[in-house]
């Protein structure tokens, strides 16, 4: 049987033994050849599916688009009516719309943790995603029918709830396919956030401009049928095509689910199940593990930092252009975003290295913030931009380390993706205040703040790894004090599980 050793309260597992490996254990034998060919087959497919998730993605952040470029002129008392030319826009003051923005998070924050485990228990992602889909789709075709500030708060609030499954349930669901070597690239292209914004002001500046005054409606009124139309009709293919969980996917053969799990049992020395732990167990599991706070800080200060993407095309608009002209500038900087976050992602995974990759684009953001602030002069301030947006690089990376650092079980690391990305969307919050129009037009106060903030999550994470290398110089010595049985190490052997003196070599990766 498995043999356990404890060292400073660090648990180490041998492998089992040849004679434990017979039967139901046989998943740890290594992959034949004819099977890693196979596999590569089935990830493309799984690749291609997923494909859906980045489509549900695009249409989650266009609810967002009509906010944002109703903001984009300066008379921003009545931010709808000045950016529609039309007088029935809503009437809305620096605070009511800094509040629209916020209150959107505050149901996002409620509803993600507890989807996340509705998620795990259900197991059906094709079904549990696109449903929720359909609903923020419904609620925001109604945001087009908002007559006041009141009914603004009300459907942003609504939003928030009905939106918060689709991020941490993604992550959730990438995390059960793919392992920790191939996770930092496909969140980055799948959770492809820079995508939506490069698309946000293109699309906005179409439908604004060829839409307003149509049938009586102002154009955002428009923007906001048209997306939530649109989005509804998205969900219902999604349906078909988003994968559910390695075990019950309904488009592999038994086959081939049961080759993608032995995949993912090998990575790690045992399945990704849950053993029917108790709800309260996983929950007391999360909370008392110091380093599900340690992403949870770092999150808050990464998320104020980049608060600036709710006001982008009001940071854009103060180079002075029309508001067709600014919606359309707001593109080039979130294409380049997503070609330095591929880039990084695909070199993070190839180096298994996660801290540098996750600091350095925010350091070219600081670059950028400063920049913004000290200059008013128009090619310097709009480089910045691109600097700024460069922040989504190395936020993306935090979801594959975070998985990677809690790998089993899966009930847990749903909990902890929900709770690091809820709490931290506190930053979000806090962040949708500190662009007043009084610090306007080169909003060097806002560029501090958001400056300080990413050198606060940088600055935690930076005390994070230094506490998992910490964990991992412990594993290795008591790995190297530990006499496992020659039947064990036989075992390691056989299984093509890499170790260290006698011990499977599983570490924090940092």
């Amino acid at each position: 049987m498995a043999t356990e050793f404890k060292q400073d309260d660090i648990r180490l597992e041998a492998v089992p033994s040849n004679q434990d490996l017979k039967g139901g254990d046989l998943a740890l034998q290594r992959l034949t050849p004819e099977e890693e060919s196979r596999l590569v087959e089935i990830k493309r497919k799984i690749d291609f599916r997923m494909l859906f998730i980045v489509l549900m993605y695009i249409m989650n952040r266009e609810p967002l688009i009509p906010m944002s470029p109703a903001h984009t002129h300066p008379k921003r008392a009545r931010p709808f009516q000045y950016a529609v030319r039309a007088p029935e826009g809503l009437p809305m003051t620096d605070s009511q719309y800094s509040t629209c923005i916020s209150i959107l998070y505050v149901g996002y924050i409620f509803a993600q943790i507890p989807s996340n485990f509705l998620l795990n228990w259900c197991g059906r992602p094709s079904l549990y995603l696109p449903l929720w889909m359909a609903a923020w789709g419904i609620v925001s075709a109604c945001t087009g029918l908002v007559q006041s500030f009141t009914g603004a708060v009300m459907c942003r609030f609504v939003l928030g709830f009905v939106e918060a499954p689709l991020f941490p349930g993604a992550l959730f669901v990438l995390s059960k396919w793919y392992t920790k070597t191939e996770l930092a690239k496909r969140v980055t292209m799948l959770m492809a956030n820079f995508i939506s914004n490069s698309l946000n002001g293109l699309i906005s500046a179409g439908i604004l401009a060829g839409t307003n005054g149509k049938l009586g409606h102002a154009g955002w009124r428009w923007l906001f049928w048209i997306d939530g139309a649109l989005t509804v009709f998205v969900a219902i293919v999604c349906v078909f095509f988003v994968p559910d969980f390695p075990h019950n996917d309904r488009w592999l053969a038994d086959e081939d689910r049961e080759l993608v799990q032995r995949r993912i049992t090998l990575e790690t020395g045992e399945a990704d199940e849950d053993d029917d732990m108790p709800f309260k167990k996983v929950a007391l599991s999360c909370i008392l593990d110091v380093k599900v706070w340690a992403f949870v800080l770092s999150l808050f200060g990464q998320l104020v930092a980049q608060s600036f993407q709710q006001f982008f095309p009001s940071i854009v608009a103060t180079l002075g252009y029309n508001s067709t002209i600014t919606l359309l500038l707001t593109a080039p900087p979130w294409v380049f975003a997503g070609l330095v976050a591929y880039c990084n992602a695909y070199v993070s995974d190839v180096r298994q290295r996660r801290f540098e990759h996750l600091a350095a684009p925010y350091v070219l953001a600081i670059v950028g913030f400063v920049m913004a602030a000290t200059t008013k002069a128009t090619a310097p301030r709009y480089i910045a931009m691109f600097f700024m947006t460069c922040a989504n690089a190395g936020y993306l990376l935090n979801f594959p380390w975070i998985a990677a650092t809690f790998p089993r079980p899966p009930a847990k690391r749903a909990g902890i993706i929900a709770v690091a990305n809820c709490l931290g969307n506190l930053g979000t919050v806090a962040g949708s205040y500190i662009f007043p129009t009084a610090w306007g037009p080169s909003y060097a106060n806002s560029s501090a703040i958001l400056g300080v903030s990413a050198a606060f999550g940088i600055i935690i994470l930076a005390l994070l790894r230094w506490y998992l290398v910490r964990l991992n110089r412990k594993m290795d010595e008591a790995a190297a004090e530990s006499h496992l049985a020659v039947e064990a190490q036989q075992a390691l052997a056989i299984s093509g599980v890499q170790i260290e003196g006698n011990a499977v070599a599983w570490r924090y990766q940092i």
